[in-house]
């Protein structure tokens, strides 16, 4: 896992897709906000033979965490409690605003223990709150857990960090705990919450349209379980262009032929036509057809459908 522990010092994200190389367990890690995520992330310790000091602002049970009471696992009655002989300190609460009100209640006792956030929150949130831990002297991680909860601790795991290379050296314990792959993207603390959130928004878009499209073809007598196949087959084929509309994004041109605007938009009209015919609301694909409209008052139509990329671009220099 040490290159997976390394920053990258480019401006975008690197990929890592090498699992943790396995450390010495027994570390006390404390874990701070027992929600969903945080429960996990405390399970996941709890399994690989750490020490698990835990705190949630309404105390629960641990036989509603689903440990054993003779388990690794013990209860603090607040986060400076917890964090008397804790090693590391993972927060995952429900907001930013709760989080950096643990971290200043922390920041006194840290001394050198590295705090590990991963409470979702927007890129400037994520960002206020390492910089509010800096003016705190604390040593800071920004984490973003980029799969659901029954994925924590497997393989299946995916872990975005940010922080100083000294700082993200400190998380060895957490990142082998939890499985899986993790990537660490330099110090910028706004970059896991970014790629975090855009992962989300393709995927409730993706789940909006599958619903969408699964009422359009039940309208017509197409049973959910026989259209599923049609469905699967288009997510293959929308993963197969996603090169090519990363390629039209980076150089900002739109001139391949491949899937002309004038088509695009006139299968559009149809979806969004088929919709109200059965008083179905059209919902994204009107969002989508708007969108090429008005790309089509600007472009001709010969021009790649992918232009509509340019509504949510920077001017383009030059």
């Amino acid at each position: 896992m040490t290159e997976n522990l390394t920053p990258s010092t480019t401006s975008r994200p690197t990929t890592t897709t090498r699992p943790a190389t396995p450390r010495p367990a027994g570390r006390t890690i404390a874990v701070l906000g027992l929600g969903a995520m945080g429960t996990a992330i405390a399970r996941a310790l709890a399994a690989a033979g750490h020490q698990v000091v835990v705190w949630n602002r309404t105390a629960r049970p641990l036989d509603e965490l689903g440990v054993e009471r003779d388990s690794a696992v013990s209860v603090a009655d607040s986060p400076l409690a917890a964090l008397d002989d804790a090693d590391l300190v993972v927060v995952c609460v429900r907001d930013h605003t709760a989080s950096r009100g643990v971290v200043e209640q922390l920041a006194p006792a840290l001394a050198d223990r590295v705090i590990v956030n991963v409470s979702t929150g927007t890129p400037a949130e994520a960002v206020a709150s390492a910089a509010r831990a800096a003016e705190l002297g604390a040593r800071y991680v920004t984490g973003a857990v980029m799969v659901p909860t029954p994925m924590v601790g497997t393989e299946q795991c995916f872990v975005i960090y940010a922080g100083s290379a000294s700082d993200v050296g400190e998380v060895g314990a957490l990142v082998d705990a939890l499985g899986g792959t993790s990537d660490v993207v330099g110090d910028d603390h706004a970059v896991p919450p970014a790629v975090d959130l855009a992962m989300l928004d393709i995927y409730f878009a993706g789940m909006y349209a599958f619903l969408h499209a699964t009422a359009l073809a039940g309208a017509h007598g197409v049973e959910p379980g026989r259209f599923l196949p049609y469905a699967q087959g288009i997510v293959s084929t929308l993963g197969g262009t996603l090169p090519d509309l990363t390629a039209s994004v980076e150089t900002r041109s739109y001139d391949t032929g491949q899937a002309r605007l004038d088509m695009c938009l006139a299968f559009l009209e149809k979806i969004v036509a088929s919709s109200r015919e059965v008083e179905i609301d059209p919902g994204l694909a009107e969002l989508v057809r708007a969108a090429s409209a008005r790309a089509a008052t600007r472009r001709p139509g010969s021009t790649d459908w992918d232009v509509v990329a340019e509504d949510f671009l920077p001017p383009a220099v030059g």
